[in-house]
């Protein structure tokens, strides 16, 4: 398919194409660095007996080692949060740069080396063995950084830093209209709500494809979805409470409009082309108003 910047634009992912390995693997990613924040705690036990014997220089010694593996476990998180990122989009920040993961073991193989030294009183050598032994075993465990890529996008006025951050904004409001859904027993508004989500995702798909389209997505990334977020979550909240067959109505009709808006914003970005977009939007803003759902 081509585009009037030339050339062919690439075909969007089927459904928004996210696989659902993907997504409980980011989930999980935060927890991978667990083991390095729970390895440290002896060293506080260590500390506080230090500190009762009379040892000061030893009790700050093993202090500082402590503060420097939380660090270091920070660090590596960072690395791991960067590295599912890398792997669910195709734009990785500029931030990015800085290896978090190889920086975070070096920091940890320096508190290795302070802890042993100067609180374990190790020789210097056993010390520096222990320290390598920290270090490689954290690089073995946690892999290398990924590969940084230079994708910027200044030629067509955003940065991989906009992409992301309103990509990720929208999986928020994806996540909390699935919430939402789950809370529906109406087994037709759950099938069209399903068959939304997979339309933003797609649109979502020709954004991360190609960036410039973000100053075409933007709006309804943001604006537009934000208030389909809104409705959704006002009618699983309220449904429950009365007066089904009107406020199944509105909500209806209301599914019925997102889902035209969200063809439109398929073609119009397709076509580069925003000025019908705008109003149908618009139209929908108006009408999320006026039916108070």
């Amino acid at each position: 398919m081509n585009d009037s910047r030339g050339g062919a634009r690439p075909e969007p992912r089927p459904g928004g194409a996210r696989k659902i390995g993907d997504e409980q693997s980011h989930r999980l990613a935060p927890t991978r660095a667990l083991l390095l924040y729970i390895l440290p705690l002896p060293l506080l036990v260590a500390c506080l007996i230090a500190m009762t014997g009379g040892h000061s220089f030893h009790a700050i010694a093993i202090a500082a080692a402590f503060a420097l593996a939380m660090f270091a476990a920070t660090l590596v998180r960072k690395g791991l949060d960067i590295e599912h990122e890398a792997k669910r989009r195709k734009i990785v920040r500029r931030s990015s740069t800085l290896p978090y993961k190889t920086f975070g073991a070096s920091v940890l193989g320096v508190a290795m080396f302070i802890g042993a030294l100067f609180g374990a009183r190790y020789s210097i050598l056993a010390s520096i063995l222990l320290a390598a032994a920290a270090c490689i075993g954290c690089w073995l465990v946690y892999g290398r950084d990924p590969a940084r890529g230079k994708d910027e996008y200044s030629a067509v006025g955003v940065t991989s830093e906009e992409v992301l951050e309103i990509l990720n904004e929208a999986d928020t409001k994806i996540a909390a209209i699935e919430d939402a859904r789950g809370r529906i027993h109406n087994a037709e508004l759950k099938d069209r709500l399903r068959g939304i989500v997979a339309g933003v995702r797609e649109i979502m798909g020709i954004v991360e494809d190609d960036p410039a389209d973000l100053r075409r997505a933007r709006k309804f990334l943001r604006t537009y979805l934000d208030g389909a977020q809104r409705v959704t979550e006002g009618y699983a909240d309220m449904h429950k409470y009365g007066d089904e067959g009107e406020l199944e109505d509105k909500f209806r009709s209301v599914l019925t409009t997102i889902e035209t808006v969200i063809v439109e914003q398929k073609e119009k970005l397709r076509e580069n082309n925003l000025t019908e977009l705008d109003v149908q939007i618009e139209v929908l803003q108006l009408q999320l108003e006026k039916e108070g759902v």
